[in-house]
């Protein structure tokens, strides 16, 4: 008995030893489950968060948008096989396009023979029926909520045209070299069609419980708060999946959501707590790296807030924090700070952008030039239960320059709610989102600036307006990095955005799993992905 004790304790840090060369790598490998990939079996992930709504162009959130993608499909996709570099764009409903060079017209061959998941023919009529519920008001099947969110992407489009049953074409006002990595590219605005078929049967509102596309997943099942499940689509057009069936389960609180990995009730974790990455590797886990990713934490301000118009207010906020400190200590290294919108791997991020630098004294005096004494500022930090630490952290530098903030958290979904509708006393809301294309600046000005009136709040606003313009609008893409840089350099200046950091380990992945790889995106693909028996 001894002697197979030392045995198994032998090939267990034989095995232990494996995944940690394997981890830093940004995949699990597959190593563990098996060195050849194998059909069947059940994935079983833990969100951080719940789930939006499975309608593509209405949902939010990058924890809902895992879901999605593989229900919904999209004209071009990313290859996500790498964890490292920019994914290149590869063909998906669409088997090839043409870009026009002043970059404003885009046509489309559509993929023929897919049929979404009802059994209707996914061709250019079904495409046209997608693009029309966001943008003509004049159709049947017109959607103002769609409308809203799609016209972070679609805002500028002129025309969409059907050039045959499987060509169509997309024109816009001006340039849009971003267009083809914006597709793919969603958290929100998600350009994946659903089946028209769905949409008329069970109405605006129900499609995101009947949800229906092309994808290699159907979808069999939500139950609020606790799981989502989808099943391998039979019919599938594209290579077959290894998995079965994927089951999603939101656990907010991260210890829980630890655990649950740990005993096997989970086999893949999102946003995996500083504090416990160290443990897991230590327990076979495999918590991949990666510095690549373009996500980034920052933090909005309402401009409703009479002291947050002052941007002398606003620049002492993001003076005072420390977001060095924040990731080495509160992240424990596994975080990088960010000091530019333009987020890492981002196509145009400048390392060395920095809006403005940590200097505690200096925002004590902008407070004070600003006329206000220690305790007279005071508002609220809102944040979803996950970012609580990082609102704390923030709390407590604004009070040591005479900033009074207090702190509210919620879960997700009732922090959505409570994010679009500030109140008066609300100062900073929290936000994670980022994107590999350049015009994220363009999309994020717009969504935490312009919408909510905060142009009018900056001495620099036109310049920055006019820069993110310049950029946008650019048809060549040798100019494209400059001038998003030189955009992102203007609004920061404005001190109407607080970019906070970005994280380099998120995911952590049981020796159960392979084939999982974390690529420079903020989602996965789960087509490869395999399950031990």
């Amino acid at each position: 008995m001894a002697s197979y004790r030392r045995k198994l304790l032998a090939w267990a840090a034989v095995a232990a030893s494996l995944v940690l060369l394997l981890a830093g790598c940004g995949s699990s490998g597959g190593s563990v489950a098996g060195s050849q990939p194998r059909d069947g079996g059940t994935l079983i992930v833990g969100q951080y968060q719940e789930v939006t709504q499975f309608d593509p162009n209405r949902q939010y959130s990058w924890e809902t948008w895992r879901i999605d993608r593989n229900i919904y499909e999209t004209l071009v996709d990313e290859d996500l096989s790498s964890p490292t570099g920019v994914p290149k764009i590869v063909p998906k409903l669409a088997t090839s396009w043409t870009v026009s060079p002043d970059a404003t017209t885009y046509t489309f061959q559509l993929r023929q023979g897919v049929k979404f998941s009802d059994g209707t023919p996914f061709n250019a009529q079904a495409a046209q029926f997608n693009v029309r519920r966001f943008t003509d008001p004049a159709f049947q099947y017109y959607d103002k909520v769609s409308a809203s969110t799609m016209s972070l992407v679609y805002g500028d489009l002129a025309s969409f045209k059907v050039l045959g049953d499987y060509t169509v074409q997309y024109v816009f006002k001006h340039p849009f070299l971003d267009f083809l990595r914006q597709i793919p590219n969603s958290g929100n605005a998600v350009s994946g069609f659903f089946s028209p078929d769905a949409l008329k049967k069970h109405g605006q509102d129900g499609l995101a419980d009947h949800p229906v596309g092309t994808g290699p997943f159907t979808f069999a099942e939500r139950v609020r708060g606790d799981h989502t499940t989808l099943v391998r689509n039979q019919d599938y057009w594209g290579p077959r999946p290894h998995l079965d069936k994927v089951i999603f389960k939101p656990i907010g609180d991260d210890q829980s959501r630890v655990a649950a990995l740990q005993t096997g009730a989970v086999d893949l974790i999102s946003r995996v707590p500083p504090d416990s990455v160290s443990t897991l590797e230590k327990g076979g886990f495999s918590v991949p790296e990666n510095r690549g990713v373009p996500q980034i934490i920052y933090y909005s301000y309402n401009f409703a807030n009479p002291y947050l118009q002052d941007k002398r207010v606003r620049q002492a906020i993001i003076e005072a924090v420390d977001r060095k400190q924040l990731a080495a200590n509160i992240y424990k290294g596994y975080a990088e700070p960010a000091t530019s919108i333009l987020n890492q791997g981002n196509e145009a991020h400048d390392a060395s952008a920095v809006d403005y630098p940590y200097d505690p004294d200096a925002a004590k005096k902008l407070l004070t030039d600003a006329g206000y004494r220690p305790g007279q500022v005071k508002f609220t930090i809102l944040s979803d239960t996950t970012g609580q630490p990082t609102a704390e952290y923030i709390q407590q530098a604004l009070q040591k320059i005479g900033i009074d903030a207090s702190v509210q958290s919620f879960e997700w979904i009732t922090y959505g709610t409570r994010s679009a509708n500030l109140k008066p006393d609300d100062g900073l809301f929290l936000g994670e989102w980022g994107y590999v294309a350049a015009n994220w600046v363009q999309i994020a000005h717009a969504y935490s600036v312009g919408k909510r009136d905060g142009d009018k709040y900056s001495d620099t606003s036109a310049a920055t307006v006019q820069a993110i313009n310049a950029a946008a609008y650019n048809s060549d893409p040798a100019k494209a990095n400059q001038l998003w840089q030189a955009a992102a350099q203007a609004w920061a200046k404005d001190a109407t955005v607080f970019p906070l950091l970005s994280f380099n380990r998120y995911y952590a992945v049981s020796s159960r799993v392979g084939g999982f790889v974390w690529p420079q995106q903020n989602h996965y693909d789960l087509a490869k992905v395999w399950v031990a028996s």
